[in-house]
């Protein structure tokens, strides 16, 4: 499977959602799967050619709020690859031989990143969806610690690390998981 369609920033099409019925309804968490890629605008950056200001588009895994968005595309082509993966494609498409190269290519570092069709999605799936379950329940999505499911992983092999790999709660999460469990904020109307 590959990325198909128009990459567009989610940010301003969910606020569209805010008008839609389920994007307000109480003690309900939406997640939205969807192969579409989106990206956000980062921060903007001065202009080398000293005319105003550039913003950069990043692709995103996912975009947590009301719903929180999970894009499989954005998982393959969000988070980088090795840096060697990188360096083989400008040699190659300089070439004007990547077309002809890539599976080879993606051979030599078969692993080391998600792909599409990869049979570890799924599980990289239960990250992101943790992910959206804790920012809906605590606010903050995220932890620190690179071996948590809720590692917000830059490059391929960090995803790998904590989704497959480690695929686990820091001690600070479940411990965070314990006290919703305590206080029955169980999110059961979860529509996934």
């Amino acid at each position: 499977m590959q990325a198909r369609g128009l990459l567009f920033d989610f940010i301003g099409t969910q606020k569209k959602f805010e008008c839609i019925k389920y994007a307000k309804a109480k003690n309900t968490c939406h997640v939205i799967l969807t192969p579409k890629l989106f990206a956000t605008f980062d921060e903007p950056l001065p202009c080398a050619h000293g005319r105003g200001e550039q913003k950069r588009l990043h692709i995103r895994s996912a975009i947590f709020g009301f719903p929180s968005v999970i894009s499989t595309s954005g998982i393959v082509e969000g988070p980088a690859k090795p840096k060697e993966y990188y360096l083989y494609k400008q040699k190659y498409a300089q070439l004007g031989i990547w077309d002809r190269e890539e599976a080879k290519i993606k051979q030599k570092f078969k692993g080391r990143f998600i792909d599409y069709d990869d049979k570890r999605m799924n599980e990289v799936l239960k990250g992101y969806t943790a992910q959206s379950l804790f920012f809906y329940i605590t606010g903050e999505p995220f932890c620190k610690q690179k071996i948590c499911r809720l590692y917000n992983a830059h490059w391929q092999e960090e995803l790998i690390d904590s989704q497959i790999k480690s695929h686990k709660f820091c001690l600070k999460h479940k411990k965070t998981l314990k006290q919703i469990r305590a206080a029955q904020l169980t999110p059961l109307g979860c529509h996934l």
